[in-house]
């Protein structure tokens, strides 16, 4: 779901009031009923995309930003057993009567989200010995197994 809600962000242009790149202007600035409705305009899209239990647990988050940050606290830990339930499911994955195309996009589908759960193992530095490479043949080979 996290991915869903961030491509519709994204889609407004408002990404950065929750990854903090808005900053809140002073209230006295001229800006700052635009960026305190643009705040509460995307509080307000995080809200609707929630439970009304989970809504409960974060409704008072005055920022887009704190609000984000609690959720991403809550669900965003990559758990030991949200891995081990990935891994088993892709290992019981089979063909059955799907077609090879169906029977592909169920595992894309399944190491997509597994990739999510992984997604500390990136590397996002501009070095040249070859770790990304490295990187990216042993999750290849984890598919391929």
């Amino acid at each position: 779901m996290k991915i869903y809600v961030l491509i519709a962000i994204s889609a407004k242009n408002k990404l950065g009031f929750i990854n903090g790149s808005y900053v809140e202007p002073a209230i006295d600035d001229k800006d700052y009923p635009l960026w305190s409705r643009c705040n509460d305009m995307v509080t307000s899209w995080l809200l609707n995309s929630l439970t009304k239990e989970i809504g409960d647990n974060v409704i008072y988050s005055r920022k887009a930003k704190d609000l984000w940050s609690s959720l991403e606290h809550i669900f965003g830990q990559s758990s030991g057993a949200k891995l081990y339930h990935m891994q088993k499911e892709i290992s019981k994955t089979i063909q059955e009567n799907n077609n090879i195309s169906g029977y592909f996009t169920t595992l894309n589908r399944l190491w997509d989200e597994l990739d999510s759960l992984n997604s500390h193992l990136g590397c996002t530095c501009a070095c040249n010995c070859d770790g990304k490479k490295k990187m990216a043949k042993f999750m290849e080979d984890r598919r391929v197994i």
